[in-house]
């Protein structure tokens, strides 16, 4: 029995006669009717019933039409991962990244990505935000991890960009003409943070270690925190370049947090036991262009 007995009883089935069958199958009908004989003749049972210009399966066609239709589909998966594998630019690229603001512009670079790559497939685990995106990648359920850090050997990790925390209030808050804030000065207003636990939040963490704000208002959306900003009913702290436009405008102030200010690294990171494929390559080469512009810096060809 070979796969084209399977698919000779999935169209006779379908068509409901040898005709259309072998029109179907660009096969003669004497042609279809040898391979229905061959089928029969290997499990010794009629399969179908020839009543007039119909083909009616029979019992043991009914479960042979089963078995077909589960095989087919089987074959026709596995040829599609192997392709996904052998074809250099066909496959999926799984990713995560550890910061909730980082969605923000990844929206953006993904429509960027899908243009030069219309046969990669980008999957975002938002899952692993909250599950630890480090064991995720550790355990293959992703393939690229944006992080901040550095420090597992067992990560190579490509350098994308900097960006820097900031306090943000209106142009009209006592800190907009201070040259930078101190830690301890946080909980003397509201807070505006997004909407996750609090020990999930490094910077509300670091600020309120000693003391929490007298409230704070917990927004799903960036442009709302900015908005609540903005009417004065609380101070914020984001990366300099999501609020960018807002300080273009005037609307926003963005203040250094301490002397030292607070600065951080993105990094893709990747297993260094794992081949990367050419596309997942590709695909941290492009965001680390995209990046770089993003800050104002021209991206090498």
């Amino acid at each position: 029995m070979e796969l084209r007995h399977l698919q000779m009883v999935k169209e006779v089935a379908n068509a409901g006669n040898l005709t259309k069958a072998a029109d179907r199958l660009f096969l003669t009908q004497s042609a279809l009717s040898h391979q229905l004989k061959e089928l029969e003749s290997y499990f010794d049972t009629q399969l179908f019933i020839r009543d007039k210009k119909q083909m009616l399966l029979t019992p043991a066609g009914t479960v042979v039409l089963e078995a077909a239709d589960t095989i087919l589909q089987t074959v026709a998966e596995t040829r599609a991962k192997v392709r996904c594998l052998t074809d250099k630019e066909v496959g999926e690229v799984r990713l995560c990244t550890q910061c909730y603001t980082s969605y923000h512009w990844l929206a953006g670079f993904l429509r960027e990505f899908q243009g030069l790559y219309p046969k990669v497939d980008v999957k975002v685990e938002m899952e692993a935000v909250t599950h630890n995106a480090n064991q995720y990648l550790l355990d293959n359920k992703i393939d690229v991890a944006i992080t901040e850090g550095d420090e597992n050997p067992k990560f190579q990790y490509t350098s994308l960009f900097q960006d820097e925390f900031m306090a943000i209030v209106p142009p009209d808050h006592p800190w907009a003409n201070q040259p930078w804030v101190e830690i301890d000065q946080f909980a003397e207003y509201n807070y505006v943070m997004y909407n996750i636990p609090d020990e999930e939040s490094e910077n509300f963490m670091m600020l309120f270690k000693h003391r929490r704000p007298a409230k704070v208002y917990k927004i799903t959306l960036t442009e709302a925190i900015l908005e609540m900003v903005k009417a004065g009913l609380g101070v914020a702290v984001l990366p300099n370049w999501i609020v960018r436009p807002y300080l273009q405008s005037g609307q926003l102030t963005a203040v250094p947090i301490t002397k030292n200010r607070i600065l951080r690294t993105w990094y893709a990171a990747t297993l260094k036991t794992k081949q990367q494929q050419p596309y997942t390559t590709a695909f941290i080469e492009q965001l680390a262009c995209y990046m770089k512009e993003m800050d104002g810096y021209a991206c090498p060809v």
